[in-house]
């Protein structure tokens, strides 16, 4: 009966898997900066990106109304684990109208303690990287360029997607 079925739309729901990353990377064409892109902390104060200069910055575009970046974010999480201490970092940049309140309550609920809160503007997107469809992530080097792009929703911490961004690096 109906009980049945609901039952298997939650199992299938959870066994969701989407390609891996490095399957869905396509290279920027041509490569811009990426040096303009605007952030800020979870209490609001400016983050440049220079920051992160000379390390490979994994730009995870996404918002918290947006079921397939829900779904990337546990696997974007363990990327950032694994990748801690190398040269390369995974930043999730959030559009929001709720601001950081709504990314700490989502990263609460999925149980995400390593992530940074960092929040967008969809103007300053749009006009710094050309993207507007979430989620989309971008692979950015050392020197602020926008070198790669995922569009759509991948999984982060296959072995093939480790070792493309450690290539990256």
């Amino acid at each position: 009966g109906l009980a049945s079925l609901a039952g298997r739309s939650a199992l299938a729901a959870d066994d969701h898997f989407a390609p891996p990353a490095a399957s869905l990377a396509r290279p920027a064409a041509p490569v811009t900066s990426a040096a303009g892109l605007e952030m800020t902390d979870g209490n609001g104060n400016p983050v440049p990106l220079s920051t992160w200069a000379g390390q490979v910055i994994v730009l995870n575009l996404w918002a918290p109304w947006c079921l397939p970046c829900r779904r990337e974010m546990p696997s974007l999480a363990r990327l950032a684990d694994r990748l801690a201490g190398r040269s390369a970092v995974v930043l999730p940049l959030a559009f929001s109208w709720q601001g950081a309140s709504a990314v700490r309550r989502f990263y609460r609920e999925i149980g995400v303690e390593t992530l940074p809160v960092l929040i967008g503007d969809g103007k300053n997107l749009s006009a710094t990287l050309g993207i507007e469809l979430l989620p989309t992530t971008v692979l950015i080097d050392g020197a602020a360029n926008h070198i790669a792009t995922v569009a759509g929703e991948a999984t982060w911490d296959d072995a093939a997607t480790l070792a493309w961004i450690e290539g990256l690096a």
